[in-house]
């Protein structure tokens, strides 16, 4: 009898854990749980009888600081606090804390679900037995945004039909089959926990053991992007940080000599692209063409990443300290715990 077989769904209820980590954003988080409690609380009777919901907050601030979010709900709000610096040992320990749950499903402290995201995600993975499912996270932007954002499509995110198996995704509304994780003892990779990516790696290294991705394109949820993070300054730096990760992520999937051959695309091919990219942005420039300015500097500055990348150095986004480019470790040893 399989974990999908109706008699298994009757007499045993498929124990999904929603983890939403956090990081000094206290009011996004209250309402993003309210939410996802809404979300439990509207699913149709048949799915409540299949699926028990609960919901993990993982704290990754120095010092706890959400602990009163359980009083939300204390029967189904559960708080833990990971000091350890960087994403990833959130994120790890959110594997660890969901115990013997079936499903995990990760989503960041200030989304806001549409209607029937979590119904709609859970329908994907049970109908196709796939490992993983990715849900359509869409931004939505502060009103008086600087239009030369909106032109270079610094926010836009992909649409393509559901059930389409993709080769990696992001961890910002992914849903996880724990069997297949627990099975390979994925983790997610300390390396990059400052400096982003680490999303990638874990579902690429998890499409290498044989899992299957897939994307839902009607599991939607909102992602209001805070004023301080519509800037030139603040979506250029990103593009640096993506294309950091780009290269590292690759370089840690490479084997030698494969390692030295995806060192030299990288660098050679970020190259290419900052300089296709600064004469991009001067023609668009000069003739006045915002989009073509913009998209010109976004892929510059993605260049700039796979070179810098290609080095072994990364931003650290998401340092505590002092945000700078440093090195990074490569090794292989904390993928996989």
């Amino acid at each position: 009898m399989t974990a999908n077989s109706p008699s298994h769904r009757q007499q045993n209820p498929i124990q999904v854990t929603i983890a939403v980590l956090t990081f000094h954003r206290p009011e996004q988080l209250r309402l993003t749980v309210k939410a996802l409690l809404a979300q439990i609380d509207s699913a149709p009777d048949y799915n409540s009888r299949r699926f028990q919901t609960t919901i993990q907050v993982v704290d990754n601030a120095a010092k706890a600081e959400a602990e009163d979010i359980v009083l939300l709900d204390e029967s189904r709000v559960s708080y833990h606090h990971e000091p350890l610096p960087g994403i990833s040992a959130a994120r790890n320990r959110a594997i660890e804390e969901a115990g013997q749950a079936r499903i995990l499903i990760f989503v960041d402290d200030d989304i806001i679900p549409e209607p029937q995201w979590l119904e709609l995600l859970l329908a994907l993975w049970e109908r196709s037995g796939c490992e993983a499912a990715l849900g359509h996270v869409i931004s939505v932007l502060p009103d008086d945004v600087d239009q030369w954002i909106i032109a270079g499509g610094f926010f836009n995110r992909p649409e393509r039909p559901t059930g389409t198996i993709i080769p990696a995704a992001a961890s910002n509304n992914l849903l996880l089959d724990m069997e297949f994780v627990r099975l390979h003892r994925l983790r997610f990779s300390q390396s990059l926990g400052q400096i982003g990516g680490e999303d990638s790696l874990f579902t690429k290294q998890l499409v290498q053991k044989g899992g299957i991705i897939r994307w839902c394109n009607e599991s939607k949820s909102m992602d209001p992007v805070p004023a301080d993070r519509a800037t030139r300054q603040w979506v250029r730096l990103r593009q640096v940080r993506v294309g950091n990760s780009e290269a590292l992520v690759a370089l840690m999937l490479s084997t030698s000599p494969g390692t030295i051959l995806t060192r030299t695309k990288y660098l050679f091919g970020g190259i290419a692209r900052i300089g296709v990219g600064a004469l991009g942005a001067i023609r668009g420039r000069l003739s006045r063409n915002i989009t073509r300015e913009a998209s010109s500097a976004k892929l510059l500055y993605r260049g700039l990443g796979h070179t810098v990348g290609s080095f072994g150095y990364a931003y650290h986004e998401y340092a505590r300290d002092q945000k700078a480019i440093r090195k990074v470790s490569l090794s292989p040893r904390d993928e996989v715990a």
